[in-house]
């Protein structure tokens, strides 16, 4: 399992890094999109929170259905709770940045969830 759990994190790095190339070429190419300039710092923070709750999830997905889904259940009610937090103080500090924040802060988010579940799934399918 522990091995399944480094190749499931290295992919998911990657997986990250495309992300990060594809908003390198966004910045560079479309500058008409506003990326908030600490979008490096946001993809980065993205990227530790998810993979340590996908080491978390992953220890339940050969448990009962119910642990797992409390468990699932918690790490994304703590995560909208966190990231609901950084956004709002964040937006109170910085007002000229607020928008692009949130709106980049937000499309990285759902990204990554995305990616997220779908490896979660994978996971617990091949368990």
């Amino acid at each position: 399992m522990e091995i399944k759990i480094k190749s499931t994190l290295l992919r998911f790095g990657y997986f990250t890094a495309l992300v990060l190339l594809l908003s390198i070429a966004v910045q560079l190419w479309i500058p008409e999109i506003k990326i908030s300039p600490v979008w490096p710092y946001i993809l980065l923070f993205l990227f530790l929170f998810t993979s340590f709750a996908i080491i978390i999830l992953s220890k339940y997905i050969s448990s009962k259905i119910s642990y797992f889904a409390n468990a699932f259940m918690l790490v994304n009610f703590g995560k909208l709770v966190l990231f609901s937090v950084i956004i709002v103080v964040y937006a109170w500090l910085v007002h000229d940045e607020a928008i692009s924040f949130t709106i980049t802060f937000f499309v990285y988010y759902l990204i990554l969830t995305i990616y997220e579940i779908v490896i979660l799934l994978k996971m617990q399918k091949n368990k």
